[in-house]
């Protein structure tokens, strides 16, 4: 039982230096993202970074068990097409989510800077 509380213990401990880390990691950079405004970022590091990746990760999955399993599995170019567009799209949010969520951990420490 000991031994479960100090695993909890350090499994915080751990998540708290990360979280600083990512914080001090946000401060020395964010001023320069936020110079290039939130379009720039949010295609770059959404629609680009994990949009297109995760697309091309998609793409090999569905072409691999189209090869093996040939009834089953579909995996044509109109599919293609409505999964990148799909994965540009969510890539878009999640780079909108990851601009608001380092936005606010820069303004707790420098509250009166604006861009």
């Amino acid at each position: 039982m000991f031994q479960k509380k100090e695993n909890a213990v350090d499994r915080a401990t751990k998540q708290k230096m990360r979280e600083a880390e990512n914080e001090k990691l946000i401060y020395d950079t964010w001023p320069q993202s936020r110079e290039n405004g939130k379009l720039k970022f949010v295609i770059r590091f959404g629609a680009v970074t994990w949009g297109l990746p995760t697309f091309l990760i998609y793409s090999v999955i569905m072409m691999v068990l189209n090869f093996f399993v040939k009834d089953s599995v579909k995996y044509d170019f109109a599919q293609a097409i409505i999964a990148i567009l799909f994965f540009v799209i969510f890539g878009t949010i999640y780079g909108h989510f990851i601009w608001n969520k380092n936005e606010k951990i820069y303004r707790k420490k420098f509250p009166y800077k604006k861009k």
